[in-house]
């Protein structure tokens, strides 16, 4: 049914960038797991699950209290070039000496795979039970990571947050867990540079975009954001952005299945 979606957006709504080619790998395309089980070495049941891959020497650790199949959908989204959530699209690669600011970065993976190349990656998680893997899977990594446990916004101050999806988000009224604390980006990273800017954090995008005008006025990184989630609305991320540094580039990438928006944006100078 996804896949029937997304066909009849494209043909009747919106293509997003995408190619009938692109479609036609898409549409015929193996499940996530078996992507994913090209890139898995093992996982390993322990306090948490270590996951070690082909492709990277370092391991992951995924919370023990979350599905593993949840993984999988992250492994695609890191690793395959073909998925349109793939961060590393043209012009939005992550290359040597980058300084990283990871918005929502959940388990780390992105991370993770590109720590040797970094000179610094920021990395920004409200989740408390995954910011605890990410201590184990950055430990080797202390030296070039800042990790904060905090949520981002347009107003430094406190939110209640839940905890009991794995797409940790602001809590509703009586889902709440506990507060946290909620930072602008630009009160967050003050004078330090960033090179790069990823962003994923369940459709909370703008709010935060108007939290980092200074950081991206300043640094003015390459900045792939996700703009799929419901609360989006991907031309008003694109003005936020153009409005901030009229000389970006962007294009758009991918076909969300519930609606015809694209899955990301890629913006470069």
């Amino acid at each position: 049914m996804r896949r029937i979606k997304i066909l009849f957006f494209w043909i009747f709504v919106n293509r997003n960038n995408v190619s009938f080619h692109e479609l036609w790998r898409f549409l015929f395309k193996p499940k996530l797991a078996g992507i994913a089980s090209r890139y898995i070495s093992k996982v390993e049941e322990r306090e948490d699950y270590e996951v070690t891959f082909r492709n990277i020497s370092e391991p992951l650790f995924w919370p023990k209290s979350f599905d593993t199949n949840r993984l999988n959908q992250v492994i695609c989204e890191t690793f395959d070039p073909e998925d349109w959530h793939y961060y590393q699209k043209a012009h939005t690669e992550i290359a040597d000496g980058e300084r990283l600011l990871d918005i929502g970065t959940a388990e780390g993976l992105l991370p993770l795979t590109v720590a040797e190349k970094c000179d610094h990656m920021y990395l920004v998680e409200p989740s408390r039970i995954f910011y605890q893997t990410l201590q184990k899977t950055f430990s080797k990594f202390e030296k070039k990571v800042t990790l904060y446990n905090v949520a981002v916004g347009n107003e430094d101050g406190e939110i209640p947050f839940d905890e009991n999806s794995l797409d940790g988000k602001v809590a509703t009224a009586g889902t709440s867990t506990y507060n946290i604390s909620i930072l602008k980006i630009d009160t967050l990273i003050g004078d330090n540079k960033i090179t790069y800017l990823k962003a994923d954090i369940e459709g909370f995008e703008a709010e935060m975009l108007k939290g980092a005008e200074q950081t991206i006025k300043t640094n003015k990184p390459k900045i792939a954001i996700t703009t799929y989630h419901l609360q989006n609305d991907p031309n008003e991320i694109i003005s936020i952005i153009k409005g901030f540094v009229p000389e970006y580039n962007y294009y758009v990438k991918g076909i969300y299945e519930l609606t015809p928006k694209p899955v990301m944006i890629h913006f470069w100078i």
